[in-house]
């Protein structure tokens, strides 16, 4: 079986669809597949996911020429100054920018199809919806080579995302849509065309390497976690006023964020005026793996208090270390953590946040069965050994053209609780 995973561009330096697209990539070649990444941009030469994917020994190849790579780069970075010192101008560049990126993806058809036809893959497996995985899927289907397009977020969110209407036209073309757990199943079919075509293929992460340590019953204080972009959509806001309201009813707790993104400062200085700097630390971006293991072992509870979301990567990474998880009631996030591994909050009610903060920070035995919960979860949902046979058999029907309604999927003698 030869797939070839495809992306527009690496989106770096924190991207959960990078992530993904990383770990699906390593673990097929890790089971022996033939595997290799298509982008129609290459980052830059030091960007961590394409460093990983070396690492993994996948190939990376790319459609456009360096001098449009060069060009798209400094779109990139202008417009990310522009965003961070006037974030209400996002709309505005968006519609203005859309038309020029379109145009440059159209561009690159011949050649990704040229490319596609003399690799030969068995199947295209697109992520994220851009002109580029437009133009990708096209010319996968004009190729007839099967193509499965992954939804990696909610449709049509976050608002304001117009190029989206323009991008369901190429879904038909799709011989399958998969979307990250069964809520985001449901969204799709309400608002998307070809819903017939619909499956389920979750996000995955690697057992950690060290183990998971032993969990603490009494520590003297409790270490709450966020990792994500420090942008509004995530809630990190949120969560620095959740934080600086529990810190006034109990001061034997701490707050650890790790990311980047244009609300970074500006948390900084809301800690400082809500007197909890002290309290709180800035954990910088991590890039490796191995480093996103040791910040979550550090922790005693993983927050994501998101607007909008699809299966987060961070809260999987969370779960395969035993923590407990906070999060807001939106897209997949239900479906991760169920009703034991975590307790849902109304995203941007601060006082319900609080509320549920200070709950795992005075029970201790809370915290323990919870965490014990979510690694269970982890291994019955997103562990490697469920997520690539589950993975591998949706592609086997694709190739085969056996799309029919219902799966049955052996993991270890038993089916993914979502395979149905």
């Amino acid at each position: 079986m030869k797939i070839i995973l495809c992306k527009s561009h690496l989106d770096g330096p924190i991207s959960g669809a990078d992530e993904t697209l990383v770990t699906y990539a390593a673990q097929l070649r890790k089971a022996g597949m033939d595997v290799s990444v298509l982008l129609m941009y290459l980052h830059a030469e030091e960007d961590q996911y394409y460093q990983r994917l070396l690492e993994s020994d996948v190939p990376v190849f790319w459609i456009a020429s360096n001098l449009t790579q060069t060009s798209l780069g400094a779109g990139r970075r202008f417009a990310s100054r522009v965003f961070h010192n006037f974030p209400g101008s996002k709309q505005f560049l968006r519609r203005r920018t859309q038309p020029v990126l379109t145009a440059m993806a159209n561009r690159n058809y011949s050649q990704c199809r040229d490319f596609l036809e003399k690799q030969k893959p068995d199947l295209v497996h697109v992520m994220t919806p851009n002109a580029g995985a437009n133009v990708i899927i096209r010319a996968a289907h004009n190729a007839k080579i099967p193509v499965i397009y992954q939804e990696l977020g909610i449709p049509y969110h976050p608002p304001g995302f117009d190029y989206y209407q323009e991008f369901t036209s190429v879904l038909p073309l799709c011989s399958k849509i998969a979307a990250l757990s069964p809520k985001l199943l449901s969204h799709c079919r309400a608002v998307l065309p070809h819903s017939g075509a619909l499956c389920i293929l979750p996000i995955m992460s690697a057992e950690p390497k060290n183990g998971i340590h032993g969990y603490a019953k009494h520590p003297t204080t409790v270490t709450f976690g966020f990792a994500a972009r420090m942008e509004q959509l995530k809630g990190s806001e949120v969560l620095m006023e959740a934080f600086a309201d529990l810190y006034q009813q109990c001061d034997a707790v701490r707050l650890t964020m790790a990311g980047e993104g244009s609300q970074r400062r500006k948390i900084a200085a809301r800690a400082k005026a809500l007197n909890v700097a002290g309290a709180y630390r800035y954990h910088g971006v991590y890039t490796r793996p191995e480093d996103c293991r040791a910040f979550m072992e550090n922790l005693d509870v993983f927050v994501m208090p998101s607007f909008s979301e699809g299966t987060p990567n961070s809260i999987v990474e969370a779960m395969a270390c035993g923590k407990p998880i906070i999060a807001s009631d939106v897209g997949g996030i239900p479906d991760m953590i169920g009703a034991d591994a975590g307790i849902s909050v109304v995203a941007g009610d601060t006082k319900a946040l609080t509320s549920a903060m200070l709950q795992l920070a005075t029970d201790a035995n809370l915290r323990q069965r919870l965490g014990i919960a979510a690694r269970e979860r982890y291994e019955r949902f997103f562990s490697p050994e469920v997520v690539l046979p589950f993975m591998t058999d949706i592609y086997e029907k694709v190739i085969t053209n056996g799309n029919g309604d219902r799966l049955a999927i052996s993991c270890n003698g038993n089916q993914h609780p979502w395979s149905e």
